[in-house]
């Protein structure tokens, strides 16, 4: 063919091109649509025989590529560790406010709709029996084992605040000296006293103290007077004059005002004037027996607190009836609010990865995933791969008549070349 010749350059050198460009085109059109259609699988008509390729390539395969993007997703771009940072960096004491400060005002909200109000007082009244039941018994059993605080750390305040800041009264102080004059200090009871300790070896290392310890005129004094036997004639009397002697110890009894005395001293008597061991002997002391009072009487106990199983739901439903939201004080309100959140935030900081990992499994995020792709129509699954990819896939169609365009320069180069061979 000549070079001059129109139709040479036509089809020779125009026409490749043209023709490689649009099958380049094409064949990726073709291919990018094969990804996605057939919707469904297509049949030899009157057969059973499938078409291959049909349907396509994501609709076949969308079980293996909802496990494969689960997957993915869960292992690299959604993994628990981040999770545990992103919840990190949201779990802060000011978050938790917020959460803490619309929850509980939500719930003084609620109280002041009086049924829902009434609602609540008789289900929490009916459950505080066997709250209160429960409680006792897990506190006496703690006692039980030696490993409950609670009750030790109950006995300690009630003891600084209420035992150490007792006061008597002086009507109180008459009261509690008669009785220890009553039960302690009758006439009969310091004549027994007396007898018994005016023995001849306790008068005998009287006699002897006063010769060793007193001053020189209280030791003639007691050699004149005779000081074992006047003891030793007390105790005859003692004991051979009940009567006379009981007359004549409450006799000075009355003179020495002994029950007055008693009295002013249980008045004025203060627990912080004591030595701050024989405080702390004495709270330890008053710990120990309370806690093996509770231990030894349980029985006792959980019976009485069966007892009063009907006065605590009446009381709990009474308080709660009672209960008046506008009542509380603004600033008690937010200190609430800030320790409350200040302990969860506490708790989560501490607790946070471990809660993390047994929640997030349990969530199944993979099968979640998974379910949700492999529920997608086929219509659904190509629009949500072109949302991500349309330009790309575009991009990869104008690549291919590019390719074929280039192929097409080659195959001119190729038929010019051949020319150049058949000139010669």
């Amino acid at each position: 063919m000549n070079l001059n010749d129109p139709m040479f350059w036509a089809i020779d050198v125009a026409l490749p091109p043209v023709l490689y460009t649009f099958h380049g085109w094409f064949a990726t059109w073709m291919a990018v649509g094969a990804l996605f259609r057939p919707y469904e699988a297509w049949y030899l008509p009157f057969t059973k025989w499938q078409i291959p390729c049909t349907p396509g390539i994501f609709p076949k395969r969308q079980a293996t590529l909802a496990q494969a993007v689960a997957g993915t997703i869960t292992d690299t771009l959604l993994s628990t560790e981040d999770i545990k940072q992103q919840v990190q960096t949201l779990i802060t004491e000011q978050n938790i406010y917020l959460a803490v400060d619309g929850f509980i005002d939500a719930i003084l909200t609620e109280f002041r709709d009086t049924d829902k109000l009434h609602r609540l007082a008789r289900d929490l009244s009916e459950l505080s029996p066997a709250l209160l039941k429960q409680y006792v018994l897990s506190l006496v059993e703690g006692l039980e084992r030696g490993k409950d605080r609670k009750f030790a750390t109950i006995i300690e305040k009630l003891f600084d605040q209420v035992v150490m800041s007792a006061r008597i009264s002086k009507d109180q102080s008459y009261e509690l000296a008669d009785r220890v004059m009553e039960n302690m200090l009758t006439d009969q009871q310091i004549r027994t006293f007396l007898i018994s300790t005016l023995t001849p070896q306790n008068i005998g290392a009287l006699d002897d103290s006063i010769q060793r310890f007193a001053t020189p005129p209280l030791k003639l004094l007691a050699r004149l007077i005779n000081v074992k036997n006047v003891c030793a004639e007390s105790r005859k009397f003692l004991e051979n004059e009940p009567e006379k002697a009981n007359k004549v110890i409450g006799d000075l009894i009355k003179r020495f005002e002994i029950r007055d005395q008693i009295a002013l001293k249980i008045s004025t008597f203060d627990m912080r004037s004591m030595p701050m061991q024989s405080i702390a002997n004495l709270r330890k002391n008053a710990i120990a027996f309370t806690e093996a009072f509770v231990v030894d009487h349980k029985q006792d106990i959980m019976t009485g607190v069966e007892r009063i199983q009907g006065e605590a739901m009446g009381t709990v439903h009474t308080a709660i009836i009672r209960f008046n939201p506008g009542s509380i004080a603004p600033e008690w309100l937010e200190r609430i609010k800030r320790d409350v959140a200040t302990f969860i935030h506490s708790y989560l900081k501490r607790e946070l990865g471990a809660l993390l990992e047994r929640a997030i499994p349990a969530l199944g995020a993979y099968g979640m995933i998974a379910a949700k792709i492999e529920k997608f129509s086929p219509q659904q699954l190509e629009q949500v791969v072109l949302r991500i990819c349309r330009k790309e896939l575009k991009a990869l169609e104008l690549l291919g008549a590019l390719i074929g365009f280039w192929l097409g320069l080659v195959q001119v180069g190729l038929n010019l070349f051949s020319m150049g061979l058949k000139g010669h």
